[in-house]
């Protein structure tokens, strides 16, 4: 089956466009034993948060264990669910020329690991850029066309990171599906044309947790972004990859070159699976427009990581 080709070029006229994909829907939360149950007139705002202590997920909460504020005022959750949902995870892999050799082949072994780990409900969908950006596998795909998208894996050209992450983000979801994007790279973006905020902005609408594998040996450089704005003209990689994670409710894993890529492939998949999705209706707040979202656990000493806001449209 032969998967579309995105040019970066294309992407960057056509990322203004994009229709935001809001959190916000038209349905009943998951309990926790159910699947979700749609139902017109009840306006819902999901929200994944992972809580962990010492690196360890917690686990056993419930609804009334935590706070959530949405644009400063308090919010009841009505609902949660914890390890249910079927996952989409769109793994972005960075095939550029700098990425080769014993990297690929320890990619190919991370990305057959990866698929090993995933339920039977779960569904992975494989992406690759230098300068384009490829899917090669789509969710649902049988495991031979993986295995032979794997074997055809390879580097060349220039990097356009921004750009293709651009494009992950702006993919349809489906509901009642939990979506997360893991993007690999080196961090050496020499391609794209789509400016910092754009990116950041895409980030904020979308609805996946993107999750930042980078193997590079400075993260302190340029983030080299050709056409950047006045704001961000000077980010490094490190700090746009972490501004960017942290909209979405997700985290970076920097690694050496020589690293295990499985072992950091798995520990994202295993701190997505582990987190929680709270469920509320606003009220109190004005539902148009842009909102900031923040979330606590009462009484307890723990690390909460969860989406910075959200757009409703």
């Amino acid at each position: 089956m032969r998967r579309p080709v995105f040019p970066a070029v294309a992407l960057a006229l056509g990322v203004w466009l994009l229709t935001p994909a809001v959190v916000a829907t038209q349905a009943t939360p998951a309990t926790q034993e159910q699947a979700p149950v749609f139902r017109a007139g009840a306006d819902i705002v999901s929200v994944e948060a992972s809580v962990r202590r010492d690196r360890r997920a917690v686990t056993g909460l419930k609804a009334t264990d935590f706070e959530l504020l949405d644009n400063g005022v308090l919010q009841e959750v009505t609902d949660l669910s914890y390890e249910k949902l079927p996952i989409d995870v769109t793994v972005l892999l960075d095939t550029s020329a700098s990425v080769t050799g014993a990297a690929l082949d320890r990619l190919r072994y991370a990305l057959r690991q990866l698929r090993g780990d995933l339920g039977t409900k779960d569904h992975l969908r494989l992406m690759t850029f230098n300068m384009r950006v490829r899917r090669l596998v789509d969710f649902g795909d049988p495991a031979a066309v993986t295995d032979k998208a794997l074997a055809s894996l390879d580097g060349s050209g220039s990097s356009a990171v921004f750009d293709s992450l651009a494009v992950a983000l702006s993919s349809a979801t489906p509901p009642g599906r939990r979506q997360l994007v893991v993007l690999f790279s080196d961090g050496q973006d020499s391609s794209s044309i789509i400016d910092a905020e754009t990116v950041l902005d895409v980030a904020r609408r979308s609805t996946p947790t993107v999750a930042v594998v980078l193997s590079s040996a400075s993260g302190q450089r340029p983030a080299a972004l050709l056409r950047n704005s006045t704001k961000l003209a000077s980010a490094t990689v490190t700090h746009l990859v972490n501004q960017i994670a942290s909209e979405t409710g997700g985290f970076v894993s920097t690694i050496t070159p020589e690293e295990d890529v499985t072992s950091a492939f798995r520990r994202v998949l295993e701190q997505f699976r582990t987190s929680y999705v709270l469920y509320f209706t606003p009220k109190g707040v004005e539902r148009q427009g842009s909102h900031t979202l923040e979330v606590r656990v009462k009484n307890a000493k723990v690390d909460v990581r969860a989406r910075r806001g959200y757009i409703w449209r």
